[in-house]
């Protein structure tokens, strides 16, 4: 658990630092499109200004200088939209990049983790089924060394011989004592 808290605060803290620095490289731009911006339109606003006070410059010239003033801004304000985008871009994929390498990585170590539990268990199985074989083995080999105990003394208790064709008796005949005369 304190992996993922520990990845979480890595996102978060890389989070903030690219925000930091889009932020700055953004800030930084504007400034630079404002500093430009004011410079133009104090040019524009000197240009209007020599306009009114000398008659001698026409109409047309002052719409030209004006036209190539508002041409410049707005070469300024585009090229500054796509220097922005382009670090801003530039920005994120090297952070999605990074969060990607991070992920990857943080996975590879959980499924290392995963395997490790899964063959500690495996161990533990096999650790405890040697117990349990060895012991009901001695149990199975006990129960039927009594049961071949106890079979043969019933046997032994109830049988009785059987004979196929049972002795026969001899005829009695009368003993005779040659004793007597």
């Amino acid at each position: 658990m304190s992996e993922i808290l520990t990845l979480a605060a890595k996102f978060k803290t890389q989070s903030q630092q690219q925000a930091k620095t889009i932020e700055q490289e953004v800030q930084n731009a504007t400034t630079q499109l404002n500093s430009f911006m004011t410079a133009k339109l104090e040019e524009s606003e000197t240009i209007i200004k020599q306009g009114m006070e000398s008659l001698d410059t026409s109409n047309e010239q002052l719409l030209t200088m004006l036209a190539k003033h508002q041409t410049d801004m707005s070469t300024a304000l585009e090229t500054y939209t796509n220097n922005v985008q382009a670090h801003t871009t530039e920005h994120l994929e090297q952070f999605a990049e990074e969060m990607e390498r991070t992920i990857e990585a943080y996975t590879q170590h959980i499924k290392q983790l995963i395997t490790q539990r899964e063959d500690r268990i495996a161990q533990v199985i096999k650790s405890e089924m040697k117990k349990w074989v060895i012991v009901t083995s001695i149990v199975a080999i006990t129960v039927m060394m009594f049961g071949m105990l106890i079979g043969g003394a019933l046997v032994n208790k109830f049988s009785k011989p059987t004979y196929i064709n049972p002795p026969q008796q001899p005829p009695s005949q009368p003993q005779i004592d040659y004793s007597q005369g």
